[in-house]
This record gives structure tokens, sequence and C-alpha cells, in this order.
């Protein structure tokens, strides 16, 4: 997809795309991967009337142009960018909402900065340092195995069936490859990629190389979740895999302030596969004073 010139900010070096549409407090989005803004688009229309809606692309998304092999799009660097995005647009503090990757950069932002953040809804937060803080360690994923069987069979099973081979086919210069094994490995479902919209699949082609990104190291987050100091909500998909719903769990039990509920008839995008539902839960959710 060609893209015109659009509106971006410069943080560090780092140059942000954004949309805004709406006025009001503001909503900031954070994309997950293989994605970019336009995986807000079921959102942006319902939220703009009643608030104003910001959804960038991080670092390495589409429009960006950035070289670089997305080895220092790491949590901690997006949460940087996504602090001075928020900054440089004078909009703090927000209510942010973010999706599987993005999700753990706002966790890890709303620790760090309890300031610039109103409310915080996780979707299908990726913070798999929850499960086990080194995925590295056998003896950690030994006792995830001995403990909950069940969630570390369901990780592997991404592992090996779809994180291994989706890098692989990266590497390889196969990104369609890469994109369908990555998605129907995250959806937990052999077919998944294929039926998507044209236009999703469009978007997350576009963004192919991001999932480069799941090599990053990601920090240990038990001890940050207990710094969340906002309401919080975490959002599963109803039929989402067993380690996604875990991590939703994990996140529920270990944030102070924290409500947690699932989309029907959704897996790992609820905010595409069932948006209705979505946007009338999280908008509920941010408009609650109490």
């Amino acid at each position: 997809m060609e893209f015109c010139e659009m509106p971006s900010i410069d943080v560090d070096g780092v140059s942000l795309y954004y949309e805004r549409a709406g006025s009001g407090e503001p909503v900031l989005f954070s994309h997950g991967i293989p994605t970019d803004y336009r995986a807000w688009s079921a959102q942006v229309e319902d939220f703009s009337k009643r608030y104003s809606t910001i959804t960038y692309s991080r670092r390495y998304a589409a429009p960006n142009h950035r070289d670089g092999d997305v080895s220092d799009s790491t949590v901690e660097a997006n949460a940087t960018d996504l602090k001075g995005l928020i900054e440089s647009l004078g909009v703090a503090p927000v209510h942010l909402v973010g999706h599987s990757y993005g999700g753990f950069v706002a966790a890890y932002f709303a620790a760090d900065h309890p300031d610039l953040v109103r409310t915080l809804v996780l979707v299908e937060p990726a913070i798999a340092t929850l499960l086990v803080e080194d995925p590295n360690s056998s003896g950690q994923m030994f006792a995830l195995l001995i403990g909950n069987p069940g969630v570390a069979l369901s990780a592997r099973r991404f592992q090996s069936g779809s994180l291994a081979p989706s890098l692989k086919a990266l590497d390889s210069g196969q990104p369609k490859k890469a994109v369908q094994l990555n998605v129907d490995g995250i959806q937990n479902r052999v077919g998944a990629f294929a039926e998507l919209p044209e236009s999703a699949k469009g978007m997350m082609l576009d963004n192919a190389r991001t999932i480069a990104e799941l090599r990053t190291r990601l920090p240990p987050f038990k001890a940050q979740a207990g710094k969340i100091s906002c309401r919080t909500l975490v959002i599963n998909g109803e039929e989402s895999a067993v380690w996604l719903r875990r991590i939703g769990e994990l996140v529920a039990r270990s944030v102070p302030r924290c409500e947690a509920l699932s989309v029907s008839a959704a897996r790992h995008f609820p905010h595409l596969e069932n948006a209705a539902e979505f946007n009338a839960d999280v908008l509920k959710f941010i408009s609650n004073r109490g």
C-alpha cells in the first residue's frame, strides 16, 4: 500500500505517524504485531463521538520509514517513544489502550508514568514474562510444565509451531508466509490469516518485518505490575489460546485496580473480530468514574 504525506512526530530521532479524531478526553491506542495504526479503524468512529482518539504506528510499523533490523524495538524503547508522543502532543493524561505487544508496552509505560495515564486497557497483553521470566531457562519452563501443564503446552505449541517458523520465513525473504504463520499461530487456528478481510491482510503484510520484534528481550514484569495505579481493564478473546488467557488472569491478579472480561466470538484480535462488543465494553469502562 502506498501512503501519502501524513502527520508524524519526531521523538529523539524516531518518527511516529499518528492520526487524531474527535474531541474531549484523549484515548490513545497502541497496536500489536504485525499491525499499525489502522488496526483501530473499527474503534475510531465510535470512540471519537465522545473522546479525542489518537492512533499511531510504533517505530517500525507502516507508514513510518525506519531502517534497521528491528532489534531496537524493545518494550522499553517503545514505552519511551510513547512518552515522547504523549508529551509532544500535550495530551496527558490519556486513556491508554494497548493490544498484544503494544499492550506490554502500554502496561510497562503505565507502571513507570502513572501521572500520564487516566485508565489502562490491556487487550490480550503479550506479557510473556509473567508466565516465565526467562524463556531460555529450562528450570523455569519445567516449573511451568509441572505447575500448569495446559498453559505450558499451549505456549510451547505457539513457540514451535508459529514463532520459530515465522521468524525463519521472515529471514528467508518470505514475508507473506511469515505473517500467515504468525497470525495462524497467535489465533491458535490454521487458516485464520486467510479468512481475514483483505484490508486486514494488507495491513499485516505491510508490517511483516515487525514480527522480528518477537526476538527482542522482554523485560521482567511481576514487580512492575504492582506499580500500576490507575484503573485497569484486561480483555481476552473468549476463544483465545490458553497461554494468552492465563496471562490475562495473571495481569488481573497482579495489577491492584484491575478488572477482567472476555469478548465473545473472538480470539487474539477482539477489537477486529467483535468490534461492537469490544467498543461497548471499553467505552463503558473508561467512562466509569468510580
